[in-house]
């Protein structure tokens, strides 16, 4: 009998998966030890169970599998979470002969489960495997190997995203680390404080196509991605918006926590005298600074998160002692329809598209869509005033024509600039865009960076 350890917060369908490697024998012949109460949880068109599935064991079963790893059922059921759940579903005075296996899926059972670092675990058990641990959102960075940890459960076939370029992500990880201790030192939970900071970073993540000022997330994104999304773009920023909101979503938690803050909220509330909270007020204004984007302050004011405005109503009214009914008090308390759209919602609304793209209206802000239409309009018009029946001097008709025709070529011009500019600031790749719109590359960028100076010119 081979000794095998579990890791720590390790799935049991994971280290069963690495028994099984170390036996030299398929994983599915090892789990046929026990008998199974139903059946395994799967991904469509994909063989095997989930890999974020989770066994549970009967007492039987467990002693099993401790007789297979060799190792002590009190280490096991500190290691494995899911040790410690079994008996809620076989009863505490289960005392069946016949090992026994209920499958789950690992979130229902303790938490999100994630691909464990490589490197890591063949440091840890001596062997290149792949294994799945339970991972929180504010546990994905491996610091020294440089990766974010990536949801078992996501059907997009990566398991790391490389931080190599992304050293703003891995501080940040030691940044949530002492945001946590300062927020269990206040008498808040810090998964609290995650669950409502992810919900407003990724409201704003889902707004920040329309931000022109916007440069951090873009250039991030396109690191996480290896340097270039491409034509990937869409496919990218869902696979990778956890990774790439998570230094934002450090800043936005620890002044959710922070009570100067609060004080400006109720500053901005008007403390005891009621009045609307301005959604550009002290507050988003600090935060923005904090953030990097002191831009966001004003943006805000258009474009606010529901539930950061939601948690700033909630501070007002425990300042207040207000109990309104319908309105729960609690701050860190985010509704379900605020709840961001998971990874694999968005990689399936993606796959059911036939190009795997996402629609024009949906990337470029109305507004840059309003003065493209306009212009298009305009130039239009002009073409259909021509008139090829002018009775006027040849030489005066045809000057006439061809200032007209120089027109349109120049409206045209100007619309094809904003079209290239509006796409290249949803992600379209620049040497596309020079060979679609068959404009050198180098050319084409100065014609958008002067397109952009105009667009912030006309919004100041």
């Amino acid at each position: 009998m081979l000794r095998v350890a579990p890791l720590a917060q390790e799935t049991v369908l994971s280290f069963l998966g690495r028994i099984a490697e170390r036996y030299a024998i398929d994983a599915g012949e090892l789990r046929a030890g026990w008998q199974w109460r139903n059946h395994s949880p799967h991904t469509p068109r994909a063989a095997g169970p989930r890999p974020d599935a989770e066994i549970l064991l009967n007492q039987a079963g467990r002693r099993v599998l401790a007789r297979l790893c060799r190792t002590d059922p009190q280490n096991l059921a500190k290691a494995l979470p899911a040790w410690n759940r079994a008996p809620e579903m076989f009863g505490t005075h289960d005392q069946d002969p016949q090992p026994l296996g209920l499958w789950r899926t690992g979130s229902t059972v303790h938490a999100p489960v994630a691909y464990a670092c490589r490197s890591c675990t063949a440091r840890r058990t001596g062997q290149p495997t792949t294994a799945m641990r339970y991972r929180h959102g504010w546990q994905r960075v491996c610091p020294r190997h440089r990766q974010w940890a990536l949801d078992a459960g996501d059907p997009h076939g990566l398991q790391h995203l490389d931080l190599r370029h992304c050293p703003d992500v891995i501080s940040a990880q030691h940044r949530w680390t002492a945001m946590a201790r300062r927020a269990r030192n206040g008498g808040v939970d810090p998964g609290a404080v995650f669950t409502l900071a992810r919900a407003v970073v990724c409201q704003w993540w889902d707004q920040a196509l329309e931000w022109r000022k916007e440069r951090i997330w873009p250039a991030r994104l396109h690191q996480l991605a290896g340097g270039d999304a491409g034509q990937q773009f869409w496919w990218w920023r869902a696979v990778a918006r956890e990774a790439a909101t998570f230094p934002e979503l450090v800043t936005v938690a620890d002044s959710l926590i922070d009570p100067e803050m609060r004080g400006l909220v109720q500053a901005d509330g008007g403390r005891e005298r009621i009045q609307p909270i301005p959604p550009d007020g002290r507050f988003c204004r600090e935060l923005g600074n904090r953030l990097g984007r002191p831009w966001l302050g004003e943006e805000a004011a258009s474009n606010s998160s529901p539930s950061l405005l939601a948690w700033m109503g909630a501070v007002l009214r425990e300042h207040r002692g207000v109990n309104v009914p319908g309105w729960d008090r609690d701050p860190w308390h985010v509704r379900r329809e605020d709840q961001p759209v998971s990874v694999t919602a968005q990689l399936r609304r993606l796959a059911e598209r036939a190009d795997g793209t996402i629609s024009w209206r949906a990337s470029v802000p109305s507004g840059e869509r309003a003065r493209i239409q306009h212009k298009l309009r305009e130039t239009t018009e002009l073409l259909a005033t021509l008139d090829l029946h002018d009775t006027a001097h040849l030489a005066a008709a045809t000057r006439h024509l061809l200032d007209t025709i120089n027109q349109n070529i120049h409206g045209l011009d100007q619309a094809i600039v904003a079209i290239a500019s509006a796409a290249h600031a949803g992600g379209v790749p620049l040497d596309h865009l020079s060979a679609w719109t068959h404009i050198p590359a180098a050319d084409l960028q100065h014609d958008i960076t002067e397109h952009r100076k105009t667009l912030d010119g006309a919004g100041s």
